[in-house]
């Protein structure tokens, strides 16, 4: 494999795991598909770039105030609008949509509908099996694992992660055993949105930063959701790396045009013989 491919493809593809891992946990535990998904990416990206151009902010501390906002602001449009009727599927799903064309018409107005220039925070290349590799790109690539990491540590060894499986188990009989499980909700919600507000700065930070390319991202976290298997969790990582190599591929052979069909023939290939997607299940996993 070309090493520029297979860079390039490591890459997307962990931007696409990290922009994806959030709608697919939300909707796990809440049982609620997250329409707004990319307006929380739009968001975490254009509130890092305004902390880091206006407020004149540390880029460590841009971040962290980006995602804490984010996952704040979700969380509680969660309670107030969400968690009422989450049973209430059609009404949640349109309450999404609401939210998701409310926020990109704010942004829009707010900043334009053209790209922004995200500052560079890690200039210069490196030489990596012949290929010159941009460092923002490796900060960007080994951040995202870490997050990734990070979050399978939290649900997988931590009792908040104990509490938000046993609520998606079985909620009553979770509730039976003293588990909140509105809690868990509330929980989870926060940090998936804090999740997905980390891709957007990652976005950002090597694609570049307008309302049509987080557009684009939301349809590509519904694709991958779609290839793993909706309710699955983990399906989401190789999910997301298997179509970003069908990006990179595509793009390299047939020209950037190509990019979603490749992505889109690789999905319709895999429904025909797995209609649940790669990973899917007739529950919710996690």
């Amino acid at each position: 494999m070309n090493p520029s491919i297979f860079f390039d493809g490591i890459f997307i593809g962990s931007i696409f795991a990290v922009a994806t891992i959030g709608l697919s946990f939300f909707y796990t535990t809440t049982g609620v598909f997250n329409f707004a998904h990319g307006a929380l990416l739009m968001l975490g990206g254009y509130l890092t770039y305004t902390a880091l151009t206006y407020l004149k902010l540390p880029l460590v501390f841009a971040a962290i105030f980006s995602v804490l906002l984010v996952a704040s602001f979700m969380t509680a449009f969660y309670y107030l609008s969400l968690l009422p009727i989450r049973k209430q599927h059609i009404t949640s799903i349109i309450i999404t949509l609401a939210l998701l064309l409310m926020l990109e018409r704010l942004i829009t107005v707010l900043y334009g509908p053209w790209g922004l220039p995200f500052p560079t925070f890690f200039p210069g290349v490196v030489k990596l099996a012949g290929v010159e590799v941009s460092l923002q790109k490796i900060y960007v690539t080994v951040s995202n694992f870490l997050v990734i990491f990070v979050f399978w540590l939290l649900i997988s060894k931590t009792w908040i992660g104990l509490g938000i499986r046993a609520t998606i188990d079985n909620e009553d009989v979770a509730e039976a055993l003293g588990i909140n499980a509105s809690r868990m909700h509330l929980l989870s919600v926060f940090i998936s949105s804090a999740i997905t507000a980390f891709g957007g700065i990652n976005i950002a930070a090597t694609l570049f930063l307008s309302p049509i390319l987080m557009s684009q991202m939301n349809v590509v976290a519904i694709t991958v959701s779609i290839l793993a298997g909706l309710g699955s969790v983990w399906g989401v990582i190789p999910a997301a790396f298997i179509l970003g190599f069908a990006d990179v591929i595509g793009a390299t052979i047939f020209g950037g045009w190509f990019r979603f069909v490749s992505m889109t023939l690789v999905v319709i290939l895999v429904l025909i013989v797995r209609p649940r997607g790669i990973f899917g299940q007739m529950e919710r996993i996690v």
